[in-house]
């Protein structure tokens, strides 16, 4: 029995973590440790690899010691080998040459593993040409006799994940082609009886992808443990080799992977490929191992005192990344970058408060994108929050400063949240969370690119030719995450780090019960094609009614069509089976859906039958209007002959002031001079 276990996207977390139940949720590089040497006794045919993104976006122990903490604690697990992650080139490539090399050790500790990347060109060699800073692949002689190569490979994709040129000079390659061939030739050359793949990227997307040639797939940077096989897998997938096992850790040490091969080396050939999950409490048994253990203390005491530095004080709810749930398992914490969360409305509120133009004047708008926040933002029991947390919060150090869009190219942006699914990307949607002052409207159904249905500015409709300025951080406004409609504003740095402005904002906002926003900034509304008839009932869809997580989860939601709202509950279910394709709803900025069957009641009084008249939707949760008839989001209304039925009594929308919500409507419609009556082609 080969025993191949396998760890993914550790970011530096080389500390136990404990929930307030005390139950173990990550391991810690100690007990990891511990756990491996205690395997490998067991079944000397044990091995571990790494799947990349062993360091970066890091906790405050081991980033505020530029992760040398990290490697340092790495090496003692005795890793085969490691994938190239994106974040291992967070630094840039000269510092991830140094790692490798050692060549400046009073900077940089010395991986003691070899990375491998053979979809990736370009990295040039070290020791006098004799060794590639990334590998294509690692053989390892397992004493059972059998040959059992890892290729290790990364998603095309990573250049759009990083800070423009960082990656200039490499080149990234389709992975899948570069592993299948690999494969199959390293079985016909005889150097090789068993190949895993070991792929920096999503597992389920990839594991019917790996030709037959390949016996196990490791993968990881979706930081979602998975494990398939053909064994006792709970869901099955298709894939070209029948025994195919496949697994991801996770990440953070919540887990450990394993792949258990069957050899049977009379008819050379795999019997048997399971793939299992270990939890960070079953690897938490094993205990401590001491010179692991050593590292981790020394880290701990180097950093414990800059981050103890208490940076705001009075806090007393916390804010929140966003979460789903795969089905039959519970929510992991910062899993869903595809939805508005009150951690990230947090901080683009505090981009729009901190950041200024080189004219003094504050920015239009604050926008920071999900995948930049890697912690969640909770005070202590005192209210207190520290420097080291807000270091977990913003690990990365980049620079604040905004461009200059017209509302057309801002619009653009918020149309590439939604990212083509393939072999390099399996997040469907990339959420840009934005300050308070911004909300717009979305139809889930639309083609790509044409998705937003509305967006508003303090009130107001946005204007395609006016100018706005955007505030956010060095890395989304010069066009990472593929949004490059941000590239068409010149970068304007302001010369501070995201995190020292966070800081600030957090002091200057203490005692002042901050608190998550209630209402969200993003809709999902999907309205029926062509003109209705006055008085015709229509069904509204709605999503995005709530955050993933609380307080802010509205139970109900009230739609009016010029007229008479109806009520219905909404659906605040996380569980999602499709998080990784176009059927997505939760990640995809979905959570709490309804359908409200409403009536469409338009302004026909003195109109002629067959006259289109464009009719306000208004929508409102438990905490207020989240879409409001000033956004312009209307339903083409045909009047009739005869009179619309009567009203039966509705609902009253909170904090209009009214009880009449039609006299309402009229009003705001009346108010801009003439009733709009058109036709209205929806795209």
């Amino acid at each position: 029995m080969l025993n191949l276990y396998t760890l993914t996207d550790v970011h530096g977390h080389i500390e136990q973590v404990k929930d307030k139940s005390g139950k173990v949720t990550e391991a810690g590089l100690s007990a990891m440790s511990c756990y491996l040497k205690k395997a490998r006794t067991d079944n000397p045919n044990s091995s571990f690899t790494l799947l990349g993104d062993n360091i970066g976006a890091s906790p405050y122990t081991s980033g505020s010691l530029k992760d040398n903490p990290t490697i340092a604690a790495l090496n003692t697990l005795d890793p085969l080998a490691s994938t190239i992650g994106n974040h291992e080139f967070d630094m840039g490539q000269a510092v991830f040459k140094q790692r490798v090399d050692g060549s400046n050790p009073a900077e940089y500790v010395q991986v003691g593993f070899p990375y491998l990347g053979a979809n990736v060109q370009g990295m040039g060699t070290w020791d006098s040409g004799t060794k590639p800073y990334l590998g294509d692949y690692k053989v390892w002689d397992s004493p059972a006799g059998v040959k059992v190569a890892f290729i290790g490979a990364i998603a095309e994709d990573v250049p759009s994940k990083l800070s423009p040129g960082v990656t200039d000079g490499l080149t990234f390659t389709n992975p899948i082609e570069k592993i299948n061939n690999l494969a199959a030739s390293l079985k016909s050359d005889g150097d090789a009886q068993v190949v895993i793949a070991m792929l920096d990227d999503d597992v389920k997307n990839n594991y019917p992808k790996v030709s037959a040639d390949v016996d196990g797939i490791m993968g990881g940077d979706t930081h979602v443990p998975y494990e398939f096989d053909k064994v006792d897998s709970a869901e099955k997938l298709d894939s070209q080799n029948s025994l195919l096992a496949g697994v991801a850790s996770g990440s953070y040490t919540d887990n450990l992977g394993l792949i258990r091969i069957s050899y049977d080396t009379a008819n050379n050939k795999v019997v048997k490929a399971d793939a299992q999950i270990i939890s960070a409490a079953t690897v938490a048994d094993c205990g401590d191992d001491a010179v692991t253990q050593a590292i981790v203390d020394d880290a701990v005491s180097k950093s414990e005192q800059a981050g103890n530095r208490v940076v705001g004080t009075g806090y007393q709810q916390r804010f929140n990344r966003g979460v789903f749930a795969a089905p039959d398992k519970d929510p992991v914490a910062g899993s869903n970058r595809g939805i508005e969360s009150s951690l990230g409305d947090f901080v683009a509120d505090m981009f729009k408060d901190k950041i200024t133009t080189t004219s003094g004047k504050g920015v239009d708008i604050g926008v920071v994108v999900a995948g930049d926040l890697r912690a969640d933002l909770v005070p202590n029991e005192a209210g207190e929050i520290t420097y080291k947390q807000t270091y977990d919060v913003l690990p990365w150090s980049n620079e604040l400063g905004y461009v200059t869009l017209t509302g057309a190219d801002f619009k653009l942006a918020l149309e590439q949240q939604w990212k083509a699914l393939s072999e390099q990307n399996s997040r469907p949607l990339l959420k840009l969370n934005l300050s308070s002052n911004v909300h717009y409207t979305y139809d889930p159904l639309a083609e790509v690119g044409h998705r937003i249905t509305s967006v508003t500015i303090n009130g107001e409709p946005l204007n395609d030719t006016t100018e706005y300025t955007i505030g956010s951080n060095s890395y989304i406004l010069t066009g990472g995450d593929s949004f490059d409609a941000f590239k068409k504003g010149a970068f304007m740095n302001s010369g501070y780090l995201d995190r020292d402005k966070f800081n600030e904002y957090l002091g200057e906002h203490s005692n002042k019960n901050a608190a998550p926003r209630a209402l969200k900034s993003s809709i999902g509304i999907t309205l029926p094609e062509g003109p209705v008839e006055n008085g015709a009932t229509v069904d509204i869809a709605l999503r995005g009614l709530s955050f993933s997580e609380g307080p802010s989860i509205t139970k109900k939601v009230r739609v009016a069509i010029g007229g008479e709202a109806s009520e219905e509950n909404v659906d605040n279910s996380l569980v999602e089976a499709h998080s990784s394709d176009e059927s997505s709803v939760i990640t995809t900025d979905g959570a709490g859906r309804a359908t409200v069957s409403v009536v469409a009641n338009g302004a026909c009084e003195g109109k002629e039958s067959g006259e289109i008249v464009a009719t306000p939707v208004v929508v409102e949760t438990d905490f207020g209007p989240v879409v409001e008839a000033s956004a312009g989001l209307t339903i083409p209304v045909k009047c009739g002959d005869v009179p619309a039925p009567a009203s039966k009594p509705h609902k009253q929308l909170a904090k209009t002031g009214a009880n009449d919500l039609p006299a309402l409507l009229g009003t705001v419609l009346l108010g801009a001079g003439t009733m709009l009556v058109l036709a209205r082609k929806r795209h």
